[in-house]
């Protein structure tokens, strides 16, 4: 038995509340190994291969009804899916697609994705203000299960990186869900603390917009994780 099956396997064995911390921990780890060492992403074109299925021009179908956007950015856009899909359903909408990933941003820009590459994981100030920069004025931000890829002492910077439109789609990975890298799941409620840092709220369609996300056939930790978050006055 391989090291990395017996260290699965005592993961495993732990209680969920310590099961999930640890799974992070592990991931924060190689995370930051693969980082000084220059070492091959785990974002790979099989990795965007394996996360290929779904009903992503229903998803952007709500998108639009609900959100009513004159432009998006999606920060931590992967391969571009849902923006494909949002340009096929809004040929004429300014959209933009920011990743750290070349291999997804390739995938997003064969089709036909403006797209623009940044490393969402550093809290260096000069790469804050160019990805801000490039997300703002956009009318809705998404960002979908991306938090969880980023180091944890990342989380207040990303929500106010994200904190640019008028309304902001946002889903990341609750404790447990467990996936490539995820080296920061936290419950819903505390990406909703966030959020009000920068003055954002459930917006008043969110319950619907979530029902109406959980009526597609996509991959369940969307309907698991989404919410829609309106700027206050």
């Amino acid at each position: 038995m391989t090291l990395t099956a017996l260290a699965r396997g005592g993961v495993a064995s732990l209680p969920p509340g310590l099961r999930w911390r640890t799974r992070n921990a592990i991931a924060l780890a190689r995370w930051a190994w693969m980082r000084a060492t220059g070492a091959g992403g785990a974002y790979t074109e099989d990795f965007w291969a394996l996360h290929d299925s779904g009903d992503w021009d229903g998803f952007a179908s709500v998108i639009v009804r609900f959100c009513e956007p004159r432009s998006i950015v999606d920060v931590g856009c992967g391969d571009g899916k849902l923006l494909a899909a949002v340009r096929r359903r809004a040929p004429s909408m300014a959209l933009l697609g920011i990743d750290s990933s070349q291999p997804a941003l390739d995938r997003a820009a064969a089709g036909g994705v403006p797209v623009s590459r940044h490393d969402l994981a550093s809290t260096r100030g000069a790469d804050l203000a160019a990805v801000r920069s490039r997300a703002d004025g956009f009318d809705v931000v998404l960002s979908l299960e991306t938090a969880e890829h980023l180091p944890p002492w990342a989380s207040r910077a990303f929500v106010e990186t994200l904190a640019r439109g008028r309304l902001v789609v946002f889903s990341a990975a609750h404790p447990g869900q467990a996936g490539t890298l995820h080296m920061n799941e936290r419950p819903a409620g505390y990406w909703r603390a966030r959020f009000a840092e920068r003055g954002y709220a459930s917006a008043p369609a969110a319950a619907a917009f979530r029902a109406a996300i959980a009526a597609l056939d996509l991959p369940p930790w969307y309907a698991a994780n989404i919410q829609l978050f309106e700027r206050g006055g």
